[in-house]
């Protein structure tokens, strides 16, 4: 195996995809990235059996100078490419005792490697069901629902977040039992008749959301076309890196692949929770309610965390906090309200989570003081927000 490649193009194909190594897993070779090199190709993948990352990089002519594969030490592979000099090539090539060899300039690095047959493959999905969708679709999806998602849970399912579609819509939703948030885009190119729902792991969507963000960063002004294949055990997505030269032509394109496991459960049926018949509906400007709620929970319980809102006919609202120690905080704002008046106690760090992916004036609509309450941007039907209500 020898290869002659950009340290640019290197590194940042690392970068995409290094975080998916596992060096404190009980197989070590997962802490090891594997190399694949072929005449036109080099194929780099990082795993922990829970994700797998994979970055596909065309080669130039004579790039490829002799095809093999081996694993190497991620983090020190990333190590050392991040500290060469970027305007000189890399040669990587295999030593006769199968040592990994990296040369740049006057530089030489000897890195111990494992056999790449070794190296597990996470799997593909079967019987997939692809989708076809654009970045900002797909990061407004994760984004606006992400924060709901328990941490850690009993009832495991709830640890990952729903994919489900259905009528030529795509939906995301995550709950923890505390609070629910959904988001839906429309889905072209598919039949109505077409259904699926898979959970994918919080860890995954993380690590999604991170890519998103790195495919936005580095290519700021192209909404670029996205692949979900989505199967019975595993959902892959397929994202197109590269860098725009002044033309605003992609160079040095590297296909990501993300593979990860689903969670094998059933999800709640969340429409069940959305809350249908309401008679108390308050319209609040986003921004000021989160400073006000910011302000008001300094003084709130340190473990309930809970914040009192008081409804007035007329459209006064008093938001109050206290704590064990008799310590008061109250702020009153005028908002628009129809509907008898309410006591009503939330969480304030759901309702926080829920403002900060909201802007604009923010519709509630409520029923009683022990209800759940439907949050929403007015004008939005993308987007609703579930919150219960707690005791205080």
């Amino acid at each position: 195996m020898q290869l002659v490649i950009s340290r640019n193009v290197l590194l940042q194909a690392i970068n995409l995809i290094s975080k998916a190594a596992d060096k404190r897993h009980n197989m070590v070779i997962l802490g090891n990235m594997k190399l694949v090199l072929s005449e036109t190709q080099l194929v780099m993948t990082a795993s922990d059996l829970e994700v797998e990352l994979q970055a596909t990089i065309n080669l130039p002519a004579g790039a490829c100078q002799q095809p093999g594969h081996t694993t190497v030490p991620a983090n020190k592979l990333k190590d050392i490419v991040k500290l060469l000099p970027d305007d000189l090539p890399v040669t990587i090539s295999l030593t006769d005792d199968n040592h990994c060899l990296i040369v740049c300039g006057s530089s030489r690095f000897k890195l111990s490697t494992l056999p790449a047959e070794d190296f597990p493959r996470l799997g593909e999905p079967e019987q997939a069901t692809p989708i076809q969708l654009h970045r900002e679709q797909l990061t407004d999806l994760l984004d606006n629902t992400y924060f709901a998602m328990a941490v850690q849970d009993v009832r495991y399912y709830l640890t990952g977040m729903l994919f489900e579609l259905k009528d030529r819509q795509l939906a995301t939703v995550a709950t923890d039992g505390h609070r629910l948030a959904l988001a839906r885009t429309v889905i072209e190119g598919v039949e109505s008749s077409v259904q699926l729902d898979a959970i994918l792991p919080r860890k995954a969507v993380l690590e999604l959301q991170r890519l998103l963000g790195e495919l936005k960063r580095l290519m700021p002004n192209h909404d670029n076309g996205i692949t979900l294949n989505v199967g019975r055990e595993f959902l892959q997505v397929i994202l197109p890196f590269g860098e725009i030269d002044n033309a605003g032509q992609i160079q040095n394109p590297i296909l990501v692949s993300f593979t990860a496991r689903l969670i094998d459960g059933k999800f709640p049926d969340y429409r069940r929770v959305m809350p249908s018949s309401t008679n108390r509906v308050a319209w609040i400007n986003q921004e000021k309610l989160a400073h006000v709620l910011r302000r008001v929970a300094v003084l709130s319980n340190e473990k309930s965390r809970g914040v009192v809102f008081e409804f007035a006919e007329g459209g006064d609202l008093v938001i109050r906090a206290s704590n064990a120690e008799q310590d008061e905080a109250t702020e009153q704002l005028t908002v628009k309200y129809q509907g008898e008046p309410l006591e009503i106690s939330f969480n304030v760090a759901y309702l926080l989570d829920v403002l900060n992916v909201l802007q604009g004036d923010i519709q509630f609509s409520m029923s009683q003081a022990n209800a759940s309450v439907l949050l929403q941007q007015v004008n939005d039907v993308k987007h609703e927000f579930v919150v219960m209500p707690m005791r205080i």
